[in-house]
């Protein structure tokens, strides 16, 4: 079900609100203004967003938007004629900054953009009331068009910490929708917000018809999921908020399929792997099986969680790896206890965790 006529034009008023400089927002949002019958609205709105992309050196745009005006018949003709000049007087100036933008449609067309953002459905959420519940099993994404939401990780303990505050054009879950794993986090509103929920498949269509949409949604999903796994496993208690970004930063996160083997040049990568979902199944060479768990880490960059040659690696259902680079991995030894401790029991695990002989 799509949003209609009405729902369609709120939200692009709110999306324009959150992201006044996207012209991937505004160009839509004049010709529905105009379709409207609102035309003194549409015009008034084409005007000021060509003197804010001039304000911001984008001459380009400004130009466009100031066709746009003189489409709709703008009565100030005379300031459509100054404006131009001073934009084609620019054009060949450095550009200035394009302001904050829906990173997520900046690779798509207007009429793509359109298309997606149509595709929600708008929910009212009342203060404290929770969006998605960690550990439960839904596939829903979510952009917040007004309001404040936080994002709270259950600890080992059953204490509950919020990790992060969103706000006006931020968005969340999105590892359901693109990994279909359970919650990582809970969602709760901190104040009455006003959300665009967007199904699985939506999410699908723009991944498969738009690679450049979809890649910087996968990159930020893994980012995302590498930054909660810090605040999960015991290894990272000590760390401060710049090396957990440091870690999401720089990792990257491999997909594997239930049953498909891990090749010894993937093994033996200079990196860290850590088990973010899933599990594996580890045939040694003397015959012993050993199955790993969310957690557990290996790789040939430390004794500890080295993989003796010859071992096979199986996944044993979906299973999600990062990839911890060996720099990150190895300032960390030197730095933290606790994560040198965690490193130590991976090598206890992997000794002691043999389930049967071949």
């Amino acid at each position: 079900m799509t949003l209609n006529k009405q729902e369609l034009m709120q939200s692009y008023q709110m999306l324009h609100q959150v992201f006044p400089e996207d012209l991937h927002i505004v160009r839509p949002f004049i010709h529905m203004l105009r379709q409207s019958g609102k035309d003194k609205q549409s015009r008034v709105l084409a005007m000021a967003m060509a003197r804010r992309m001039l304000a911001l050196g984008n001459s380009d745009q400004a130009i466009g938007l100031l066709t746009l005006c003189q489409q709709l018949n703008h009565s100030d003709s005379e300031a459509i004629g100054t404006l131009s000049d001073m934009a084609h007087f620019s054009i060949d100036c450095l550009e200035g900054e394009t302001g904050r933008i829906f990173a997520l449609t900046e690779y798509l067309s207007d009429s793509e953009t359109l298309g997606f953002i149509k595709q929600g459905k708008l929910v009212q959420v009342a203060e404290n009331e929770d969006i998605v519940r960690q550990g439960e099993s839904s596939t829903t994404f979510y952009l917040i068009l007004d309001g404040v939401v936080d994002v709270r990780i259950r600890m080992e303990d059953g204490n509950s910490v919020i990790v992060k505050k969103l706000t006006s054009g931020d968005f969340f879950g999105e590892f359901a929708c693109v990994y279909k794993l359970r919650r990582s986090a809970s969602v709760v509103a901190s104040s009455p917000s006003l959300l665009l929920e967007f199904s699985d498949h939506s999410i699908a269509e723009l991944i498969k018809y738009s690679p450049m949409a979809g890649d910087y949604l996968i990159r930020t999903v893994q980012s995302r999921m590498v930054h909660a796994m810090t605040h999960s496993l015991p290894a990272f208690n000590q760390l401060p908020e710049a090396d957990r970004r440091w870690i999401a930063e720089e990792s990257t996160v491999n997909e594997y399929s239930d049953g498909t083997s891990i090749m010894e040049s993937e093994q033996k990568m200079p990196v860290c792997h850590i088990l973010l979902s899933g599990s594996l199944e580890l045939k040694l060479p003397d015959g012993r099986v050993i199955q790993m768990t969310s957690g557990m880490m290996f790789g040939d960059i430390n004794p500890y969680i080295c993989v003796p040659l010859q071992t096979t690696l199986k996944a044993k259902e979906h299973t999600l790896i990062c990839n911890m680079p060996k720099n990150i991995f190895q300032s960390f030894m030197n730095v933290y206890p606790s994560f040198e401790q965690y490193i130590k029991t991976q090598h206890d695990s992997l000794a002691l965790m043999h389930v049967n002989k071949a």
